[in-house]
């Protein structure tokens, strides 16, 4: 993992960014000071578990459906997985154990697919029961729900808040976007980018695996790719 983080949305910063007083975040575009010994600062919590998908060796985290996935040296370093149209979403990785609270946050990136389809971004407290789910799309929207069986016994994703706009994401292939989810007992917080973009509470599920998802839909396929991906103890 980088040793220079963003405060405000976590993204990673290059080495030459610690060469002056005051830096400017690529990604969400905050401007802030650097701290003498480069240490987490405190809306952020220590680092739990990551990966900046250097390597493919990446304990604490297992690849799924491996044969659709690669990696790429960048920068960034990513994980890019090529997906076929199918119904519902593919899980590109997930944690070895189960989380509850947590500070989460990943960079995306589209590079193809048809627009009106395709997204990608996180299932957490996850397990054969459900779990929440949010997605970001290629068209700057983005939702968020919980998954949860139905009448017939199926794993089916409910929206708590329909697909919508927001101003903080930028739209089209190749523009990178941060995403990142607080879950502190039922409550929870999504940035995109850096930006506050909804707050929630909800009290289904208390823990579970954490996954990254893409889903191309029954009528696209797609190539995404994830970076920098974070798990932190819950800012205080």
């Amino acid at each position: 993992m980088s040793a220079l983080n963003c405060p405000n949305c976590g993204a990673a910063l290059p080495p030459s960014a610690a060469k002056a007083d005051i830096a400017v975040c690529d990604f969400c575009g905050t401007s802030f000071r650097l701290p003498k010994t480069l240490t987490p600062e405190p809306d952020m919590g220590d680092l739990l578990l990551g990966t900046d998908f250097s390597k493919k060796v990446m304990p604490g985290w297992e690849m799924v459906n491996e044969d659709k996935l690669t990696f790429h040296k960048g920068p960034p370093a990513e994980l890019r997985g090529k997906f076929s149209p199918q119904v519902n979403s593919y899980y590109v990785l997930k944690s070895s154990g189960f989380l509850d609270n947590f500070d989460a946050s990943a960079t995306i990136r589209f590079f193809e697919g048809e627009r009106e389809w395709i997204r990608a971004g996180f299932f957490f407290r996850h397990s054969a029961e459900g779990g929440y789910g949010i997605m970001v799309s290629v068209q700057s929207s983005y939702t968020f729900g919980y998954v949860a069986k139905d009448e017939k016994g199926e794993l089916i994703f409910y929206k708590i808040m329909p697909w919508a706009t927001h101003s903080a994401l930028r739209s089209g292939n190749k523009e990178f976007n941060r995403l990142r989810v607080i879950c502190n007992g039922s409550n929870f917080r999504i940035y995109l980018n850096g930006i506050l973009a909804t707050s929630f509470q909800d009290e289904r599920f208390k823990m579970g695996k954490f996954y990254l998802a893409a889903e191309p839909s029954d009528k696209s396929s797609m190539e995404v790719g994830f970076s920098d991906l974070q798990v932190r103890e819950v800012p205080r």
